[in-house]
């Protein structure tokens, strides 16, 4: 079966789930099934034994579920599940479509970006705890985009950065979820570990690079033994994209 198509499937389902519960449709809210909210309601729990705010014990189970996940197969919740992550994705498909050569962050630059997503999450967590409000609403695409700029939403703030996600998704792929997505930092020791990772077997790589020109995040497995990288998500564009028969593998460690 075709990878892709089976991955958008995936990513069409949930991405449905989430519209039906934003829509109202559904007995629980659709922020219920944030599994960064899990991480935000920590903090309360342990110091009041009460959630934070709009935060349900439902947060906290699904983020032990992602974390498990990621332990077992990296970040595969960002490649096949995550409603965000499915949006920034086609969006970046669409402006491969436009973009003749789009233009490249220089690596080094790009390596250094990605750190950013540490401060962001320091940020969002000291002021979530000292508050005891959920502050990042207002700059959350997931919360801006299917509350419909709901409530805590900031108006022409949250407006400008849902234009900086679309935007910065347009030019660089994955923008948000490789620079800013606190999720994917707290995530990241998890996914260094995962026990399931494309292998790439050095005898009969062809150095051909098209595994490479398939990675969303700029990762280079033609240049890896094991894709072991924090980014990974393991959505097997790459396997797809290879000429060699076996030559990446989906193996246990």
């Amino acid at each position: 079966m075709n990878i892709r198509l089976l991955r958008y499937s995936m990513q069409l389902f949930f991405l449905g789930a989430i519209t039906y519960l934003a829509l109202g449709w559904g007995s629980t809210g659709f922020e219920a099934f944030c599994p960064f909210g899990g991480v935000e309601a920590l903090y309360g729990l342990f110091t009041t034994r009460n959630f934070t705010c709009a935060l349900a014990p439902l947060n906290l189970s699904i983020f032990l579920a992602v974390v498990v996940l990621t332990i077992i197969t990296k970040r595969t919740f960002c490649g096949w599940v995550c409603p965000l992550g499915s949006i920034a994705e086609w969006i970046a498909r669409l402006a491969d479509k436009i973009w003749k050569k789009r233009p490249q962050i220089p690596k080094a630059a790009d390596s250094y970006l990605r750190f950013l997503r540490y401060p962001v999450l320091a940020i969002v967590l000291y002021y979530t705890y000292m508050i005891g409000d959920l502050v990042f609403r207002g700059y959350d695409p997931f919360y801006i985009i299917f509350s419909g700029m709901g409530h805590g939403t900031l108006g022409w703030i949250s407006i400008g950065t849902i234009a900086i996600f679309v935007v910065g998704s347009f030019f660089q792929q994955m923008f948000f979820c490789r620079y800013l997505c606190p999720l994917a930092a707290v995530l990241d020791p998890f996914s260094k570990i995962g026990l399931i990772r494309i292998r790439r077997n050095i005898e009969t790589c062809t150095d051909c690079t098209l595994c490479n020109k398939r990675c969303h995040f700029g990762l280079e497995p033609m240049a890896m033994h094991k894709v072991s990288h924090r980014d990974c998500v393991n959505c097997l564009e790459c396997v797809e994209a290879c000429p060699v028969e076996d030559c990446l593998e989906v193996r246990v460690l």
